[in-house]
């Protein structure tokens, strides 16, 4: 019984020691071993502490993995060995047996037919000295459109760059971080950034001996998130297609019909003072259009003051429920206003055509159309001839604009001389004398 205690317990020792041996052998595979497994996927590329592997086909989720004093590093985000094997799959077991070789073993697997780079220094050991640049620029680059900014290789840059609306091409050094913003950024062979990179709505181009020793990050603003090149405008994506533009035309058509009718309806319910509004259009249209502009502008500052105010009085928070009856009471001044601006349009517009009787619902809906013309004859152009009739349609806009704008100032006016205006004084009567 001793002895068959003694064997299996032999057996088993046997056995542990050779799974030990074939885990540190796999650990410890050899660099050329490495080598042959990553090469067919991946450019192997010398850093001054470590290696990267650039993969040779484009990955959306991996751009570069970084083995440097040890540990792993993909885009610049250090990942636990559950979230490695979730970004490189089956490549992960393999590429972390290259944190067992040495700084020596891993400069050789990068550049097998050449001579072995010196060691790594050690941790708090001085990084070893950049390369030698002939032209130092001091402080940071910051450029706002008007051209590329370049870094050549023999240009070493103490400081930040930053492009907005302009490309940028770095192959020499940076200390700092490097930025490009729709305009696209390119890492030539002999670049060497200190800080992040981070490349938005632009292309991002990175050659495999660049180095980089802060985080990369590139923000798309195409679909899904993809980055688009920029300088490349398609006039289909702005004007869309053509049952989009039949749709905006079809809208634009709504819109006037359902204005012309809150026209009439005002002509027909308050005739009064929406002519007395259009005279004051027809006397003072530069003063009642500056009235109504301002009118517009403080409108939102007012209300805001205005709830501040009922809120901080106890007296009036119950009056806040008026607020909205307020804003309501704005919107149909300004209608009012709307429909004497068309009502003086239509009239000017009948008169060209020698048409001087006329009913004031027939001058009002004629007035709706004409000041929408241009913009309805804009969305006409779009749909037939696509970009032109873009500049009709914001001139059209901006006729429709004005008549709203002129017709709430006059309407300002209006109210304001009836407040001004004196109270009429009694009409005395004869009394006959008794005979």
């Amino acid at each position: 019984m001793r002895k068959q205690i003694i064997c299996a317990l032999a057996v088993l020792s046997v056995a542990l020691m050779a799974r030990t041996a074939y885990i540190v052998h796999a650990q410890t595979a050899t660099a050329a071993e490495l080598r042959t497994q990553l090469a067919n996927r991946y450019d192997i590329v010398p850093l001054q502490q470590g290696i990267a592997l650039v993969p040779k086909a484009a990955d959306a989720r991996v751009r570069m993995v970084q083995i440097i004093n040890g540990a792993v590093t993909v885009d610049g985000d250090t990942l636990t060995a559950a979230q490695l094997r979730d970004r490189l799959g089956a490549d992960a077991a393999t590429i972390v047996q290259l944190t067992y070789l040495s700084a020596a073993e891993q400069r050789q697997l990068a550049s097998p037919d050449g001579p072995a780079a010196p060691p790594t220094p050690s941790a708090g050991a001085p990084e070893p000295p950049s390369p030698s640049r002939s032209s130092r620029r001091e402080g940071d680059i910051v450029r706002i459109g008007g051209g590329a900014v370049n870094v050549t290789q023999n240009e070493r840059v103490q400081g930040d760059v930053v492009a907005i609306i302009g490309p940028v091409n770095i192959d020499g050094e940076v200390t700092g971080d490097v930025v490009a913003v729709v305009g696209g950024l390119t890492l030539g062979p002999h670049a060497v950034v200190r800080g992040d990179v981070t490349a938005v709505g632009g292309p991002f181009k990175r050659d495999p001996q660049a180095q980089v020793f802060g985080k990369v990050n590139e923000v798309g603003i195409g679909p899904n998130g993809q980055t688009i090149p920029p300088y490349r405008i398609n006039p289909r994506n702005i004007l869309g297609s053509f049952a989009s533009r039949l749709g905006s035309l079809a809208t634009t058509v709504a819109r006037v019909l359902l204005f012309m009718l809150f026209a009439l309806i005002v002509t027909a319910v308050g005739r009064r003072p929406m002519e007395q509004i259009a005279m004051r259009i027809a006397a003072e249209p530069l003063r009642a259009g500056l009235v109504g502009l301002l009118a517009e502008i403080l409108f939102v500052p007012v209300l805001i003051v205005t709830i501040l105010a009922l809120l901080i009085s106890i007296i009036g928070i119950p009056l806040l429920v008026l607020v909205p009856f307020g804003i309501v009471l704005i919107g149909v001044v300004m209608l009012v206003g709307f429909t004497a601006a068309a009502y003086i349009a239509g009239g000017w517009s009948l008169d060209r055509f020698g048409r001087t009787e006329r009913s004031p619902f027939l001058t009002v809906a004629t007035g709706a159309v004409v000041v929408a013309a241009l913009t309805l004859l804009g969305k006409l152009f779009s749909l037939a001839a696509g970009f032109l009739g873009v500049p009709l349609s914001i001139v059209g806009y901006l006729v429709e604009y004005l008549a709203w704008t002129i017709g709430f100032g006059a309407a300002i006016l209006a109210w304001l001389n009836l407040r001004r205006r004196p109270a009429s004084p009694p009409i005395a009567t004869a009394v006959p004398d008794s005979a």
